[in-house]
């Protein structure tokens, strides 16, 4: 049996019950700046959502290990498997990796309550964890320890996701949206309140092109291509942005001041945020503990500035469960809202209803956040990972459990650089950026020589991330022979004699891009001792009987003609002495 954790500010819970908007949920993004009005997506946005935390069963510990390129790491609260390492009812304090199918390349990570999703980069997307409600998409309503393929229609190749609490969203390279998973609120925006284990289409106005989705606790928001906002589902808290409090089970278009051009979106649990043109921050919904940031605690069903200090800039933004977060263009991040848990990072637990600034280690500059049920995670400019808050289940991946109101840093797998976050109610998902590698293949020609023979040395180096460009050194035995520079065929050739004997042979490229250097194995040969044409050598032993006997063979021939002579003259001596007088001549 599940054990529940008392949170301050929040009742012992489970799970979610309902729509009851006092529950302890969160919601979280990671979303990147989107082009202006007109502009077709150049980023991938990432939107999450996650809702109360809850205590699993037993952690279980592990420590950094290496990781593969293009691979997935995940940490915190497993008790659904949302964690994706094939296991349940654990929670992990250092990310590990996901295990994903063979040959699998992400794009981009999104993680629900107890859900995960993965975006491909070949527009598939993969998903695990919980599924009671088919928010995994494929089909089923059956947990998931591992990536299952979510059932995407024929032909859809996908650009990006975004999850709620319990419904996942997709946009597809044709502008459109799919969702699944719960829709009692209808948050799917497909006309009704039927939850769909399946994808099935978001009715927007005809014309209607997406850039970007986010999710929100139990409602959706979709960015347009003419920098415009649309949202659906559950609107309580007037998180809609529509001037009402109503559910509507289909988009509708957000109040926004006239010219404005929205780049960027995000939801919390009950709220909304927005990024514009302009580098300023709207929100709406939600206001309790000053959540959308206007210096008050009243709930707005339209849109109101965001308080920012006095010149800045914001590129991203993210919702948690009662908390925001904003980047900056200078690479910090500001917070606001509830701060329980030290989810500000202000080092204090003290609610703000204006942005205040995390208080992130010195010289050190951000280019993306998450928010989390009452943590936030953002990744560093080195590609470090850096996490605050609630830990009480590892979600900040620092090894510990320990509630942290200022960032620290989450415990990576050595050599790791991540690229995209994503953090659910008490878990968190990172990318990891693909590794460069190159080869570089030795072929010699002819493998056998004599030292009368040239041979040709040919080193072909490969690249995963590059062409590769540079030269190839030679050596054999330890000793350069010579420094090619690479062809346009990423190809070195070098043509040399070898006096006889043993020689290893191996080929070191030098790298002059972002391919990393590499050399080839080592490839052995033997040259053999060449003939001399004036050195006369003995002939052979003739063998045809009929050929005379001449040379240094005569000696030997005359001693055995001898000795058979011998050898007959006494044989006829016995035959003689044994016949009976009467036969005798």
């Amino acid at each position: 049996m599940r054990r529940s954790r008392q949170q301050a500010g929040c009742g012992a819970r489970t799970r979610w019950r309902g729509r009851t908007a006092g529950g302890c949920f969160a919601l979280l993004v990671a979303v990147t700046a989107t082009p202006a009005a007109g502009g077709s997506p150049t980023t991938t946005h990432r939107t999450s959502v996650a809702v109360a935390q809850r205590a699993s069963v037993a952690p279980q510990a592990s420590s950094p290990t290496a990781v593969a390129s293009d691979a997935g790491l995940a940490w915190g609260d497993n008790y659904y498997g949302q964690l994706g390492d094939g296991t349940t009812n654990n929670y992990r304090t250092t990310p590990i990796p996901v295990g994903l199918p063979t040959g699998a390349e992400l794009a981009a990570v999104a993680a629900g309550d107890a859900h995960s999703l993965a975006l491909t980069s070949a527009g598939a997307v993969l998903a695990w964890g919980r599924n009671r409600v088919g928010q995994l998409g494929d089909g089923s309503t059956t947990d998931r320890s591992t990536p299952v393929d979510v059932s995407l229609p024929p032909g859809t190749t996908v650009t990006a996701v975004a999850v709620g609490f319990t419904h996942s969203l997709a946009l597809t390279s044709a502008g459109t949206v799919l969702a699944w998973g719960n829709n009692s609120s209808s948050q799917l925006g497909d006309g009704t309140t039927t939850n769909r284990s399946t994808p099935v289409a978001v009715s927007f106005p005809p014309g209607t092109v997406i850039t970007a989705v986010a999710g929100g606790g139990m409602h959706s928001l979709a960015l347009t291509s003419a920098g415009t906002v649309f949202a659906w589902g559950d609107n309580s808290s007037g998180q809609l942005g529509d001037g009402t409090t109503t559910n509507r089970s289909r988009p509708v278009a957000v109040g926004l001041p006239p010219g404005t051009v929205v780049t960027a979106v995000a939801g919390g649990r009950s709220h909304s945020l927005a990024v514009t043109s302009a580098g300023a921050a709207r929100a709406w919904g939600n206001n309790f503990v000053g959540q959308l940031g206007d210096g008050s605690n009243v709930n707005r069903n339209a849109s109101v500035p965001v308080r920012l200090p006095p010149g800045t800039t914001v590129t991203a933004i993210a919702g948690g469960l009662n908390h925001s977060l904003a980047l900056t263009s200078v690479g910090t991040v500001l917070a606001w809202g509830s701060n329980s848990w030290g989810q500000l990072g202000d080092g204090t637990t003290r609610e703000r209803n204006t942005p205040g600034s995390v208080s992130l280690p010195a010289d050190v500059s951000i280019t993306a956040v998450a928010a989390g049920n009452l943590f936030g995670l953002a990744i560093t400019s080195v590609g470090a990972v850096l996490g605050w808050g609630s830990n009480v289940l590892g979600q900040l991946g620092d090894g510990t459990t320990t509630v942290r109101r200022t960032p620290v840093a989450a415990s990576l797998p050595t050599a790791t650089t991540i690229t995209a976050i994503a953090t659910g109610s008490g878990h968190s998902l990172a990318l990891v950026e693909a590794r460069s590698a190159s080869t570089t293949a030795l072929r010699v020609s002819p493998r056998n020589p004599t030292a009368d023979q040239d041979v040709t040395l040919t080193a072909t180096v490969t690249c995963t991330t590059d062409t590769p460009t540079g030269s190839v050194t030679f050596r054999s035995n330890a000793t350069d022979l010579a420094t090619v520079p690479l062809g346009g065929t990423n190809t070195a050739t070098h043509t040399t004699g070898f006096p006889p004997g043993t020689h290893t042979l191996t080929a070191h490229y030098t790298s002059t891009n972002t391919c990393p250097s590499s050399r080839s194995d080592a490839t052995t040969i033997t040259v053999g001792t060449p003939t001399d044409p004036d050195i006369p050598t003995e002939p052979d032993i003739p063998t045809d009987p009929d050929l005379p006997i001449t040379g240094p063979n005569v000696s030997s021939a005359v001693g055995a003609a001898g000795l058979l002579i011998v050898t007959g003259v006494i044989l006829i001596r016995l035959t003689h002495r044994r016949r009976p007088p009467h036969q005798r001549p």
